[in-house]
């Protein structure tokens, strides 16, 4: 039975859409909220849900015009909905990334047929970067799945003959665009807006135009992308400045944001994070290509995969600002390049014609066999104070993924000889389903840098309105685990724009200032990083200090002694400059 005929089974379509929830919903809170990312966005909005606020964002109390509000607003729905915790928060990531598959997979099924369409969504979900990005609470897999809705929708608009239907995937890529806007900006317009011109003027299909930019679809993109933009611009003046310029135009020409990277940057994180499948790029789009310019047109779906994920790779390839996940979004029209080229192999179940695929998967995957294991018992790793503690605990999962690993590039060497390219897909497949299924156990069983185990304990002895205080460092995981802003001492970070709009002083001080509130009457907790810790005790400013917990990366510190339920000093050490070093001072008690 072929391939196509097994995936017209509607019990097995069933369970390939089981797998795919499975595989993005599996331990998705398994791991702490990671910093800065994860714990700056989940703050914003658990902030805009406390206040009611939900036009202008405020991280750890402070404006912050860095990114629209899209995101923040589903992240809201969450906690509304789930409260705040880790499944909750990483659960629209997850749901998006299944939309992104969804999408790739219809519009594969509609170009290419039902088989390129399951193993096109099969590719972008088991490619690192996409799967990574699934799982972690960031803007960019929202940014990435509504540009993807709004290029297929012009696509589809664009080769749809019925002028009605055409209209409506116009009018919908016009919604999608207005998402994407909401989501990262105006590169959720501006990047669609240039991939589908270069294509027009490619094809010379000028009379597309008129349809794509119909009146009805520009009012539907300015009733969804406006309104906010407008309604902080009006509570605040400065917004537009320092949203558009700031944000937009500066962070594209100049390296104001620190992220520069040299022009061939990307060609680093597309190769990996498109991993396992990144030895058939090559072939996939060399057989996309039309045969000469004079035959461009014969291919003009595939002629606009190539320029969408074309475009926006030097789109991002020139910016004066780079991060892998920026080129998430051209991760779709690459899988679907992929499954076009695997599905009429697999359906006719070749001999494997595709050497550098199989090869490179080869010869990466048998690196990684040997190279995971070598890498864990090098004497660097063991020393460093991060990493050490949590060898012991990752030992199952390294060996059991080098041992997959080593399998499936057996499987891949042996198996193609008797059942063609099949066997070498199979392998590709599982590496990435097993590979990254197994690297989300490690981070979940080894998270060094989690300040919960911090929070958890201050959480434990914190009486309302006490004061908990991030020193040297804003650790963005704080604020949401303990539910309450911070005093961020000596650390200015991303709260420039916001200093310049008010009074600050209630989450932001100096170190001088904060001796004074430490040695002061009310009871009040800090955390620290290790150094920024040892700095703070060398230089003697603090008379009182109850050390409530250590780990790896912060130390947890209050400024009286605190008393367990039983009346017994959790303190190890209490320090008493007044008093002495054992006895001293309880403090205020409630």
């Amino acid at each position: 039975m072929k391939l196509g005929e097994i995936l017209d089974r509607r019990g097995v379509m069933a369970l390939l859409a089981l797998l795919f929830v499975a595989l993005f919903l599996f331990d998705i809170g398994g791991r702490t909220l990671s910093s800065p990312d994860e714990g700056r966005y989940v703050e914003i909005p658990r902030e805009m849900v406390e206040s009611g606020d939900y036009v202008l964002p405020r991280l750890n109390g402070i404006l912050y015009f860095e990114k629209p509000p899209l995101f923040y607003w589903l992240e809201a729905s969450a906690i509304k909905v789930f409260g705040i915790s880790e499944w909750s928060m990483r659960l629209w990531p997850a749901l998006l990334g299944l939309f992104g598959c969804w999408m790739t997979y219809a519009f594969g099924r509609h170009f290419y047929g039902r088989t390129a369409g399951v193993i096109s969504a099969g590719v972008l979900a088991t490619t690192l970067l996409y799967y990574a990005l699934a799982r972690f609470i960031i803007l960019d897999m929202a940014e990435a799945v509504f540009m993807t809705a709004s290029l297929f929708a012009f696509l589809l608009s664009a080769e749809e003959k019925e002028e009605r239907r055409a209209l409506w995937w116009a009018r919908a890529g016009h919604a999608a665009a207005a998402l994407a806007v909401l989501s990262k900006g105006l590169i959720g317009v501006l990047l669609p807006g240039l991939v589908g011109l270069v294509w027009v003027a490619m094809l010379g299909r000028w009379s597309f135009v008129r349809r794509a930019f119909c009146p009805s679809g520009i009012l539907i993109f300015l009733a969804i992308a406006t309104p906010w933009h407008a309604l902080a611009a009006m509570r605040n003046q400065d917004f537009l400045w320092f949203y558009f310029v700031h944000e937009h135009l500066l962070r594209f020409t100049t390296d104001v944001h620190r992220r520069e990277g040299p022009p061939w940057y990307f060609v680093g994180v597309l190769a990996v994070g498109f991993l396992p499948w990144t030895g058939y790029l090559w072939n996939a789009v060399k057989e996309a290509l039309p045969a000469s310019w004079a035959r461009r047109h014969e291919r003009p779906v595939e002629l606009f995969l190539i320029l969408w994920a074309g475009i926006i790779f030097v789109f991002f390839s020139v910016s004066s600002s780079k991060l892998p996940p920026y080129i998430l979004p051209i991760f779709p029209p690459l899988a679907l390049l992929t499954g076009r080229l695997l599905a009429p192999r697999l359906e006719a179940m070749e001999k494997d014609d595709l050497p550098i695929g199989r090869i490179f998967f080869i010869g990466i995957f048998a690196l990684l066999a040997i190279g995971v294991p070598v890498a864990y018992l090098t004497p660097i790793f063991a020393e460093n104070e991060d990493v050490g503690p949590y060898l012991g605990i990752v030992a199952p999962f390294v060996i059991a993924m080098a041992a997959i690993f080593a399998a499936l590039v057996i499987a891949a060497i042996v198996l193609p000889r008797r059942y063609g390219i099949g066997a070498t897909v199979g392998s590709v497949a599982l590496a990435g389903l097993l590979g990254w299924t197994g690297v989300s156990l490690v981070a979940s069983a080894a998270d060094p840098n989690s300040v919960k185990p911090v929070a958890d304990v201050i959480n434990t002895y914190r009486k309302p309105g006490e004061i908990v205080a991030s020193y040297g460092t804003l650790f963005y995981d704080l604020p949401p685990y303990i539910d309450d802003k911070v005093l961020v001492v000596d650390n200015t970070g991303e709260f420039v724009f916001g200093m310049s709009q008010e009074d600050v002083s209630r989450y932001l001080t100096d170190s001088a200032q904060f001796a004074k509130m430490w040695n002061g009457e009310q009871r009040m907790y800090m955390v620290a990083r290790t150094r920024y810790f040892r700095t703070w005790e060398a230089e003697g400013l603090a008379r009182r200090m109850c050390i409530i917990k250590r780990t790896n990366r912060a130390v947890a510190a209050a400024n009286y002694r605190v008393l367990d339920a039983e009346g017994r000093s959790i303190c190890d050490p209490w320090y008493d400059h007044e008093g002495g070093s054992s006895q001293g001072t309880e403090g205020p008690r409630s």
